[in-house]
């Protein structure tokens, strides 16, 4: 390693559900009788007038940074082995080669080869206090839904085995950051391939049971929110984003 750090690229970015989110939960933390799966919540939102909201939907960075890795795999390819996506070279699991942009970016599978500094953080995402309004005037004071499913007995053509989801409803809007620590000799192509990601995400779905219609979303960055702050300034100047111009400005400098 022992590359120079040049400065923090912090983007903000809009989260827009457009189909029911389902991103898990556990029951152990929220008990919610007669519901089979139920959304991961923040049991204490706090809001910048002090506002405070407890028990809240929100969604895990580790989510947003697992699903646009996992999709960035299937058409990007390690150092290594430059013949085939990094999905099918490692059966499926992360890279780990420690070389390639997505180990750059995101790091390698379970460190095991770490050769360059980790560019990406990804902070969980809080909804909106205009979304949890939403909620509350359209769901009857509560901030999800629950869809019930079921499987139909082909020979019967009846329904058997009821199953209740809990989902965030459409036209939810969540805010985040993803941190962008850019190294001396890094090229805005690494920052294209973020973007890629988003935008395979985009046209895919997030978190659970995609295949039935849920997760659709769209990641949109939130310019004139965003900001870059070099190191050679210390302590920070910094510089707001405006248009993709102030990105591509910030690798070539």
């Amino acid at each position: 390693m022992g590359l120079k750090l040049k400065g923090i690229l912090k983007l903000k970015y809009k989260l827009t559900v457009l189909t029911g989110l389902h991103i898990g939960g556990s029951k152990e933390n929220i008990e919610i009788g007669g519901i089979d799966n139920i959304v991961i919540k923040i049991p204490v939102l706090i809001f910048e007038n002090n506002e405070i909201k407890y028990n809240v939907p929100y969604i895990p960075g580790s989510s947003l940074k697992g699903k646009i890795r996992a999709l960035l795999e299937y058409i990007e390819k390690p150092i290594n082995n430059p013949g085939k996506p990094i999905a099918f070279v490692y059966d499926g699991n992360p890279c780990e080669c420690g070389e390639c942009n997505i180990c750059k970016l995101f790091g390698p599978h379970k460190s095991k080869s770490l050769k360059d500094p980790i560019r990406l953080r990804f902070s969980d995402f809080y909804p909106t206090l205009d979304s949890i309004n939403l909620w509350e005037e359209a769901l009857d004071g509560l901030y999800t839904e629950i869809k019930t499913e079921n499987i139909i007995n082909r020979i019967k053509g009846t329904a058997e085995h009821p199953r209740h989801i809990e989902r965030v409803i459409p036209f939810s809007e969540f805010q985040g950051t993803i941190t962008f620590r850019i190294f001396e000799n890094d090229k805005f192509e690494l920052y294209q391939i973020l973007e890629k990601g988003i935008n395979l995400l985009n046209d895919d779905y997030l978190g659970g049971n995609g295949s039935r219609g849920y997760g659709k979303v769209k990641l949109e960055l939130l310019f004139n929110y965003s900001e870059y702050k070099p190191i050679d300034n210390y302590p920070y100047s910094t510089k707001m984003i405006k248009n993709l111009d102030d990105i591509k400005s910030i690798f070539a400098n």
